[in-house]
């Protein structure tokens, strides 16, 4: 168990986040009876599987837990709690299951999931909205008003006096058209060849 979770410092203090997920299930797969060990980084494993985007396999960490360890361990129920709110896509109390005060081991996870979550609620806001409120950004980004509107102006949109920010949409690069294009073709092709059959 030393080694799996020296292996695990090693991918978190690298910040190859998305790998901690794969390492666990790797090492759940050599030894199941190691999820019901105390030593098992429960909320590390839900956490990176979160980080990655893979919610099912979160949840599926979660079921696998014992009940035991899931009563006794605040720091996994907040994981849960979480996961729960990115699974209903409740992005606004996203922030406050996010404020846990999570162990040492998760904290470098934690918040590497707190930035990345909020870049995406940014990208979101940037493609949903042509303007939004202030507090309403701030709500969605998890941030307080002053932070919102920083984030706003880096992102090169306008913050009106009257609390208004306008949204520029996202320019399409041409890198990302061509790439549409051509997976728009590749799904057309595939429905030919399946036609043809």
């Amino acid at each position: 168990m030393e080694a799996l979770l020296a292996s695990v410092s090693k991918l978190i203090d690298s910040r190859q986040y998305d790998e901690v997920g794969i390492a666990l299930d790797e090492a759940e797969l050599e030894d199941p009876s190691a999820l019901s060990s105390e030593q098992w980084p429960h909320s590390l494993h839900l956490l990176a599987h979160v980080y990655a985007g893979r919610l099912e396999d979160a949840r599926f960490v979660y079921k696998r837990t014992p009940e035991d360890r899931r009563q006794s361990s605040p720091e996994l129920a907040a994981a849960f709690a979480l996961l729960q709110r990115l699974w209903v896509k409740d992005y606004q109390h996203v922030w406050a299951a996010l404020q846990f005060a999570w162990s040492a081991q998760v904290a470098p996870l934690a918040a590497a999931l707190a930035e990345r979550l909020r870049s995406r609620q940014l990208s979101l806001v940037g493609r949903a909205y042509s303007t939004i409120g202030v507090p309403k950004l701030a709500a969605l980004l998890g941030c307080s008003e002053a932070e919102a509107t920083q984030a706003a102006s880096g992102e090169g949109w306008a913050v009106g006096q009257d609390g208004l920010v306008e949204v520029k949409p996202p320019a399409v690069g041409a890198a990302t058209s061509s790439a549409a294009a051509e997976q728009a073709l590749q799904r057309l092709a595939s429905y030919v060849v399946h036609l043809e059959i």
